[in-house]
């Protein structure tokens, strides 16, 4: 490949592909360490009411309470982030993404970033996009927008500097 490799793409942010986004790049939730906060509240709530620590125990109550919520918030994790983005403001609008030697680059009308190579820890490479680490940032980029040259040299870049 060239040294002066220049490629550019758009795409738009709807519900596939928050969905997909939120599904390549989401650790899964795991058990009991997901729950362990609604636990605490259940329990901490359970006591102030039991033992009456406090002259009401409205506040026993609403620790109960917020263990349920807190519990509903695990569960529904995904479809609530992918709500979320839907009705965001920049839901429906354009990105542009354009990569080349110096790294990738995302424009939209809300924002725009700009990813050095040097600045990418890791490129994860799945089966419908491409995820970029950063530190505890994971940037996505489906591949239904990329073909297959492009993401040789993503991956290519990459591995250059490890060398």
């Amino acid at each position: 490949m060239s040294k002066d490799f220049d490629f550019t793409t758009q795409y738009t942010l709807d519900k596939p592909f928050f969905e997909e986004c939120y599904d390549q790049t989401s650790r899964p939730s795991t058990f009991p360490r997901s729950y362990l906060k609604a636990m605490f509240f259940l329990i901490f709530g359970g006591i102030v009411v039991q033992f009456k620590l406090l002259p009401s125990s409205y506040l026993g109550w609403f620790f109960i309470v917020l263990s349920v919520v807190e519990v509903l918030n695990v569960y529904f994790h995904r479809a609530w982030w992918v709500w979320r983005q839907t009705y965001s403001t920049g839901s429906g609008s354009k990105v542009t993404f354009h990569v080349d030697d110096s790294g990738v680059r995302y424009e939209s009308p809300a924002n725009s970033r700009r990813i050095a190579w040097d600045k990418i820890d890791q490129v994860q490479q799945g089966d419908l996009g491409i995820v970029f680490h950063m530190g505890k940032q994971r940037q996505y980029v489906s591949q239904s927008c990329l073909n297959d040259e492009v993401i040789a040299f993503i991956v290519k870049q990459h591995q250059a500097p490890e060398k």
